[in-house]
């Protein structure tokens, strides 16, 4: 009988630690500046994952279904298919469930890492909603931002151009900065075009960022 009433306690031991482990805190975007920490790959492994992230994630030219259009940077307009003042809902059906997200205060941050995993390439929306508005319920994308060296601009410029060949084309203001893996990033903005570069150390670009033209709001929202 003891060993019966020993078992039964243990049993109810851990049933009530598996709930306590699901109350799981929901993250907010209580600082646009923040990366989400909801970083856990939602999609790793899941060989059902045909979205189109799923395709493009491999960052291969062998990938099916990718034509040029999927990694053209367009200052001011998008990035890929993912266009500008769109409805967010749409850019979730191209990439499918991101890899990590917030939200918080109309606004909404989304991540797709390539492989699904934190240390892959990233695409990143920032989108928000128009409070008071008309189109209230929707929520457009403001800024994205990419660092898969695949991505570039009509003139071939990119995630690891040198800054030299960018100032040739662009009118480039340092905006912002952060802290990368490789130590400090400089963002430089060119606010009449509607496109940023972030260059490291070695004055190579790192990320690629479109949002719209002269829209300062989201041009110095820091997405890391």
């Amino acid at each position: 009988m003891m060993i019966r009433n020993s078992l039964i306690i243990a049993s109810i031991a851990i049933c009530l630690m598996a709930c306590g482990n699901n109350n799981k805190k929901e993250t907010t975007l209580a600082d646009t500046n923040k990366i989400p920490k909801d970083t856990t790959g939602q999609h790793i492994d899941d060989k059902k994952d045909t979205t189109v992230h799923h395709t493009l994630a491999s960052d291969t030219s062998e990938a099916n279904n990718v034509t040029g259009t999927d990694w053209l940077v367009t200052p001011g307009k998008g990035i890929g298919h993912i266009v500008l003042d769109g409805d967010v809902r749409d850019v979730m059906k191209q990439l499918g469930k991101p890899d990590s997200s917030d939200a918080a205060m109309g606004s909404s941050l989304m991540v797709w890492f390539a492989g699904h995993g934190p240390s892959g390439n990233r695409t990143a929306v920032f989108a928000r909603h128009n409070m008071g508005g008309k189109d209230e319920s929707v929520s457009h994308v403001r800024k994205v931002l990419v660092t898969s060296p695949k991505f570039k601009t009509n003139d071939g410029l990119g995630v690891g151009s040198v800054k030299t060949d960018i100032d040739k084309n662009y009118t480039l203001k340092a905006t912002s900065n952060y802290t990368g893996k490789k130590g400090e990033v400089k963002v430089y903005t060119d606010l009449a075009k509607g496109i940023s570069f972030e260059i490291d150390g070695s004055g190579k670009c790192v990320g690629v960022v479109v949002h719209k033209v002269n829209d300062t709001a989201a041009a110095y929202l820091n997405m890391h």
